[in-house]
């Protein structure tokens, strides 16, 4: 998949969906089977690799809603963002990773990621 942006307001809850298709032999799309795999989201300062932010399906931060359509749901709560520096976040990275049980991983989705400082205090 092509580069994304995350933008997220500090202090705030961010959701998000992801379906996983594939272009199938027709030129259609299809849902990939994503039945007992493992899918982990990161956000990594890209100069220094720190993490700042990650997410997993042991957190019950991910989850698969419905594994046959290859459907993906984040949930970053306001707690991970609240008291972040900014700044650590000028050249922040994200990527969201499945692992199948055959121990094969793809990188489903990656981009640039912003935190931003929110007006309401």
């Amino acid at each position: 998949m092509t580069d994304q942006t995350l933008s997220i307001v500090a202090g705030t809850t961010f959701d998000f969906e992801l379906i996983w298709e594939t272009q199938n032999v027709n030129g259609g799309l299809e849902a990939v089977d994503i039945t007992g795999c493992q899918v982990d989201l990161q956000i990594r300062n890209a100069v220094n690799d720190s993490l700042l932010i990650s997410c997993s399906m042991e957190t019950k931060e991910v989850t698969v809603i419905d594994p046959q359509s290859g459907t993906m749901q984040f949930h970053i709560a306001p707690s991970k963002t609240v008291n972040q520096d900014v700044a650590a976040w000028k050249d922040a990275r994200w990527e969201v990773r499945v692992t199948f049980p055959s121990d094969d991983v793809y990188s489903l989705v990656r981009g640039w990621a912003k935190l931003i400082i929110g007006v309401v205090k």
